[in-house]
Order: C-alpha cells, then structure tokens, then sequence
C-alpha cells in the first residue's frame, strides 16, 4: 500500500489558525514511527514548502524508510494555471489512498479517500456559527461522506453525533483515538530555564487553549475571582491565540473580567508561543486545565497525559472517554464547582515538574503511540480491502471538472480584461497624440 498523506489543504496550510490540524498529521506520522520495522506502510506525504519547518521539527519520524515526503512549491498551490502540473506530480506517486481530507482535495490522486471529521461543534453550538458556516459544515461534511471510503472519528463521542446528523455514513466511520508523542529535545533538560525566561517563578495552573468561545476561558476565570475572594491566590498561566475570527470581541471581554476583578497579578497571558517553550510549560505546571464545551478529541488532553500530568477538566462526554474515568471533573457552567475542585487538590499535587512521575508516563506513552499506530495500520488495511463504492464516487471528479471549467473562464476573463486595459490605454495615447498635432498645427498657423 501506498498511502498518501494529503497537507495541501487550506485548513492545515494555515495551521497558524488551527494548530492542532498541523499536530494531528505530526501524530499519525509519530505513531507510524512507534512500530516495530517493517509494519509501517509506505506514505508519500504531499506538504506544502513553507510547512518543511514545522512538519519537521523534532520529528521522530524524519528519517523513517517508509516515508517519502514531496515538497511542493507555494507558488504551485497558489497559481491555478498550473493545477494540471500538480495533478501530474501527484498521479506519478500512484498512490492508494488519501489520508487525511478534510476538505476537497483539489486533485485526484487516483486512489480511495479517506475522510476526517473533527467534532459536529456546530450542532450543538449553532450559536458559535453564522448561518453561512453552519451551511459550509454541513455540505462539507456531506460531500466528504459521499466521496469517501472511510470517515475517521476521533473518539466515540464524535461517530455517534455522525450517525445521528448524517446516517449516510452508516459502517463507514473509523474511530481512531490519536496520541501524542513529545520530541526527544523536549525532554533533555529541566523546564527551569524556559520558565524563568517567561518570568513564571511560583507553582502554576496552565491554560494552554486558543481563546475561542468555546474554550470557555470565562469559567476558569470565574473560577479564580472567587478563589481570590477566600484569599488564595494561584498563579494561572495563559497562552494561545488571542484572536475569535468568529467574535473578534471575545478575547477584549476576557481581559476587562480580569482588570475588574483584580486578577492581573495572578492570570499572565503569553499569546502564541513557540511549541519548544510550550511543551515546557506542560512539564513545568502543577495541573493542567480543559474547560472547553465541546471538543472531538482533545490534543492537550494527550500531551499533558503523556507527561503524566494532573488534568482538571469539563465534564462532558468525550473527555471521559479520553481519560477513562481519571482526572478532576467539572461542570463547565459552575465557576464554583471548579473553584472548590482546585481549592481542594492544589495543595497535595506536585509543585510542578516531577522526573520521577514523568518517566513512569512516558514509558506508557511509548504503549499508547504503539497502540495508535497499529490502528492507522488497521485503517488502511481495511479501507484497502473495501470493495464497495463511497456512495457518491463521482462527486470529487464532477467537483474538479466544474473547478478546472471555473477557473478556465476566469482565466479568460482575466485575459479579456487585461486586453480591454491595454486598448484602452491604445486609445488614450492616440487621442493625446492627436490633440498635440492639433495644437502644434495651431502653434505654427
């Protein structure tokens, strides 16, 4: 088999807006690397050149035999004259399938897709979304199930909400729960240093989640107006972006909770971080929190088990799937819940990084990202051997065709255009030119 490995689409080429697309292509490659030799199938990965950086990072994966990795040109991406050239470059790899679509591929690798599903937040939030979004998901969903030969979930929670929104999906839905590995680097020295650089010198909680509505910042920021008012003052760490495309207000609303109820002192909020000083700041808190509303499988919640650190989070359904039962839950509606749930363990947790227990985490970590690659294994075989149909095939041919005939048209008028300028430009130079003739006639008379 020969799997390609699809980060040509705009959702993880903008991966500065949503991070955890990038890092859940990084995890699959990961948990591929965890196998033992020769278990792995061969996977051409199709990225874009500005991602070599962030793909390669500390990766495990660098040199693993079973990868090729075909480094495509911005420019080629971006100039629709030459999508017949990328159609060739990716035909020529004859690859089996498509691993992971998100969105439409743009071209035809000639193979099986496969399809990935984040989470149905705008089914249960429709509030999040404006009616133009909620429109966009639900017939990018449809047309990813109708094309697709299998459609991964990351967690129960999220097949489940698949089934009920869109039972065309019927047996096609994949559950495959990703883990997360940290770099080697990552792991070399005591966070210390990092955390002195970033002027963090007490025991803290870390909030590492981009300040979107649904994150549910404002909770733990209750939370801690009222933990002030009993007189305890915890340190609570902040990073992630600062920027809510979809309520541009959002973040200016948190800021003015925290001026107005004195919390500067406490809550430090860092913005974007780079991912070196962020896995630092996991290793270095005294407890990590998850207060979102809605999540399809959260990669935080990974990295911090991976570390072995102490997790506070929502109480809501996928995250009981991902942690099994352990860790402190709360409801993501109650500040007061959360607040006597940290008033309650603060004192008896690890100040902050801990060899010991990080060790211990990180052998069952090695297990975990085992197990995860033997499942992607399982999802290519299985996808492989289908010979059923995705219940539309001809949607992506048919949606390509109307793309290539779109762009074609706007190529001619593009050109029509341009030659209307220049004609344009022709007969202004001959009236100027006239009118100098006339008036040099006039001159001389």
């Amino acid at each position: 088999m020969r799997i390609a490995f699809w980060l040509l689409q705009d959702s993880i080429r903008q991966w500065a807006g949503w991070v955890a697309g990038l890092h859940y292509v990084r995890n699959c490659l990961e948990g591929l690397a965890c196998l033992p030799e020769g278990q792995a199938p061969q996977v051409v990965a199709f990225v874009p050149e500005s991602l070599r950086d962030r793909l390669l990072a500390d990766a495990g994966f660098r040199d693993a035999p079973w990868l090729e990795v075909k480094w495509i040109e911005d420019e080629l991406l971006s100039d629709r004259s030459r999508r017949r050239e990328l159609q060739d470059r990716v035909a020529a790899e004859s690859c089996d399938m498509l691993f992971p679509a998100i969105s439409p591929p743009g071209v035809s690798t000639g193979g099986k897709t496969i399809g990935w599903i984040t989470d149905l937040q705008h089914k249960h939030y429709p509030q999040f979304f404006s009616e133009a979004e909620l429109n966009y998901r639900d017939d990018l969903f449809s047309f990813l199930i109708g094309s697709s030969s299998r459609i991964v979930c990351s967690s129960q929670s999220v097949r489940d909400d698949l089934e009920q929104h869109f039972p065309a999906v019927d047996d096609r839905g994949f559950i495959l729960r990703f883990r997360t590995r940290p770099p080697a680097s990552a792991l070399q020295t005591s966070p210390k240093s990092v955390l002195s650089e970033l002027g963090i010198d007490r025991p803290y909680a870390y909030l590492p989640y981009q300040f979107w509505q649904h994150k549910n910042h404002r909770v733990v920021f209750e939370a801690w107006a009222l933990l002030l008012k009993q007189g305890l003052r915890y340190p609570l760490i902040c990073s992630g972006a600062t920027v809510d495309a979809r309520a541009p207000e959002h973040f200016a609303t948190l800021e003015q909770f925290i001026r107005a109820n004195g919390l500067a002192d406490q809550i430090k909020i860092l913005g974007m971080v780079p991912r070196e000083q962020q896995w630092q700041l996991y290793r270095g808190a005294r407890l990590i929190l998850q207060p979102s509303l809605f999540e399809g499988w959260s990669t935080s919640v990974e990295e911090s088990r991976s570390l072995g650190k102490s997790v506070f989070l929502s109480d809501i359904a996928v995250h009981r799937e991902q942690m099994d039962g352990i860790g402190t839950f709360f409801d993501p509606a109650d500040a007061t819940d959360l607040a006597e749930q940290l008033k309650s363990k603060w004192d008896d947790l690890p100040d902050g990084f801990d060899e010991a227990i990080e060790s211990s985490s990180l052998v069952a970590n090695q297990n975990d990202m085992q197990q995860f690659g033997r499942q992607l294994v399982e999802l290519f075989r299985e996808t492989h051997a289908d010979t059923r149909v995705p219940i539309a095939p001809s949607v992506l041919p048919l949606l390509l065709s109307i793309q290539n005939e779109s762009e074609q048209r706007l190529d001619v008028i593009h050109q029509l255009s341009a030659e209307i300028d220049r004609l344009r430009d022709v007969k202004q130079e001959v009236k100027l030119g006239w009118f100098d003739k006339l008036l040099g006639r006039g001159t001389v008379g």
